[in-house]
């Protein structure tokens, strides 16, 4: 199967009246996954979802190692990072064709915890609001308090204490499509 980004990235560089303007880029990749989406059936959609994410990480240079498609609610992969003299990060990976809420959040980081794995990537069509993995007032009132001066932008904005990065579709399709008009303002200089 081919990717879907180059592919589309190929089309793309073709047509002269998508090419340099990203907006049109970005509506042109989702028209064509959402396109690809619908037309397989719904017993197949979560499986060409997840190899339009594995794609999407492949796209981006990102090492990924698929799991087997058990549907035993675990891991679906493995991004793997390699950071030059540090080392290698591995996270855990899990992708859900659906709109996720805070307890697709609390299972992802038991199949984390059940695999040794620290930290992880969940990608989903789409997420509520997840206020319940938020640093709430009440804690940023108590580090204030205790002398725990974290810089006033810390104090003042929303902290993710969770090690856990929700990936959406529009977040993937907008990264992609960012990148693709970047690939062609280095070719054509426009």
């Amino acid at each position: 199967m081919d990717n879907v980004f180059y592919k589309v990235e190929e089309e793309i560089f073709f047509d002269e009246t998508i090419i340099f303007d990203e907006l049109k880029i970005r509506d042109y990749l989702f028209n064509y996954i959402f396109h690809k989406l619908n037309s397989v059936d719904e017993k197949e959609k979560a499986f060409v979802f997840q190899n339009i994410v594995y794609d999407f990480f492949r796209y981006r240079n990102i090492e990924v190692l698929e799991a087997k498609k058990t549907r035993d609610f675990g891991l679906d992969g493995i991004v793997k990072f390699k950071l030059d003299f540090l080392g290698e990060l591995n996270l855990g990976l899990q992708i859900k064709n659906k709109l996720i809420d805070s307890n697709d959040v609390d299972l992802f980081v038991s199949a984390l915890k059940n695999s040794e794995i620290q930290l992880g990537v969940l990608v989903c069509k789409d997420s509520r609001r997840l206020d319940k993995y938020e640093l709430n007032s009440k804690i940023k009132a108590i580090l204030f308090s205790k002398g725990i001066t974290l810089k006033e932008k810390l104090i003042n904005d929303k902290v993710n204490v969770n090690p856990v990065l929700i990936l959406k579709l529009n977040d993937m399709i907008e990264i992609a499509s960012s990148e693709m008009r970047c690939a062609i303002r280095g070719i054509y200089k426009k």
